[in-house]
């Protein structure tokens, strides 16, 4: 995600697109331009409280942050970068749970089902998805 990308909408509730769209007169504005108007001019906007600033700020922090690591990644030693990557991984999952949270119920047991959790080795060495596997043949033959 760049700075100069249309802001994602579809990551956002809809209440707080809308607000988006009528602060930048009906076009999706880049995420530079959502970026560079203050907290303070936002949360006079009508509609815009503190917790819809948040989740756009994660948007913005998280695509500023991007930018930085693209031009820095050059010059990180691996143990930089995987502190990098973790730190990723950790606003990832901030991210879901809270799209998880403002989803339906139907449509979060929908992904659930499709969803296999994380690649994890147990006691004889499996991966996760190939334990369970295992599991299911082994109650199958029974």
């Amino acid at each position: 995600m760049h700075l100069d990308e249309p802001f994602p909408l579809e990551a956002i509730p809809h209440w707080v697109g809308r607000v988006l769209l009528r602060e930048f007169k009906g076009r999706c504005p880049s995420i530079r331009e959502v970026d560079e108007i203050p907290d303070k001019n936002w949360l006079a906007t009508p509609g815009m409280g503190p917790a819809s600033l948040q989740i756009i700020r994660s948007i913005t922090t998280a695509a500023r942050q991007q930018e930085v690591s693209q031009i820095e990644s050059h010059r990180l030693s691996d143990a930089e970068l995987l502190r990098r990557l973790e730190g990723l991984q950790e606003d990832l999952r901030w991210l879901e749970t809270h799209l998880k949270a403002r989803m339906p119920k139907d449509l979060r047991r929908k992904q659930h089902r499709r969803w296999r959790g994380p690649v994890t080795r147990n006691e004889a060495g499996l991966l996760g998805h190939e334990a369970r596997e295992a599991e299911a043949s082994e109650h199958r033959s029974d």
